[in-house]
């Protein structure tokens, strides 16, 4: 069990009303196991941190020690775990995680079974806590008005990467990553996130500094991106002005 000192749930509160106003969340991935980006994410500014299980080396220690950096940092801290199994929802939850944000979401009956786990492991203030589900494949597409059903979730995340793993027609390439993505991609995509928003659900996506804008028109209401991109493109910028200045 987490040892967190005094463990503030006002910030989730908080979220959760943004969430019911229709406001815009903002949810950083954190992209390093390190609890001092956490806090220095949270002095920037941003709403809420992922910490990543699946895509990184973070395990139960590194998500208690960032999860009390979140809280500190008057972040919500999310994990999302190595897979969407029952008992990684009480594992994290237990490490003092805020919430969770579960891969790979294919039916209402898996997402039931998540949220009932969630529930399970903090009876006392699970809704106080977040249910992040993961839409990553065309069966989580096609099955959203059935999953959405499911109550206790807080919001949806439409995975544009994974999404086009399960799209037959698309060629498996890096080029989509770059901008140049198919446009099979951004119709499933859009397909989603209409599904979402249309139903009065808060709907999430991935985003840059270059789409975000039209994602928020379409009704996305928690951006997502990484830490990683976001230190690259201050990179970029630094070192093109050093070039520039040299010459």
């Amino acid at each position: 069990m987490a040892s967190f000192l005094k463990r503030s749930t006002a910030r989730n509160k908080e979220i959760k009303e943004r969430f019911r106003r229709g406001e815009v969340v903002t949810l950083i991935h954190s992209s390093h196991t390190s609890a001092s980006l956490v806090e220095k994410l949270g002095e920037f500014g941003f709403d809420s941190v992922l910490i990543d299980c699946e895509h990184g080396s973070a395990g139960p220690r590194e998500v208690e020690e960032m999860a009390r950096a979140a809280n500190l940092a008057n972040m919500v801290s999310i994990v999302r775990p190595e897979e969407s199994l029952p008992w990684l929802v009480t594992r994290y939850i237990e490490c003092g995680a805020d919430g969770v944000m579960l891969p790979l979401i294919p039916n209402a009956t898996v997402a039931q079974s998540l949220v009932d786990r969630l529930r399970f492991s903090a009876p006392f203030d699970h809704e106080d806590r977040f249910v992040i589900l993961m839409i990553e494949t065309i069966e989580a597409v096609n099955n959203l008005p059935e999953i959405m059903k499911v109550e206790g979730v807080d919001a949806y995340l439409v995975a544009p990467g994974d999404l086009a793993l399960t799209i037959g027609s698309v060629p498996i390439t890096y080029e989509w990553q770059k901008g140049k993505r198919p446009k099979e991609v951004d119709v499933v995509v859009d397909r989603a996130i209409r599904t979402i928003v249309d139903a009065g659900k808060v709907c999430g996506t991935l985003v840059n500094r270059g789409d975000v804008q039209s994602y928020i028109e379409k009704g996305v209401r928690l951006v997502y991106d990484h830490a990683n991109h976001m230190m690259a493109r201050g990179a970029r910028d630094f070192l093109g002005h050093i070039k520039d200045v040299m010459v």
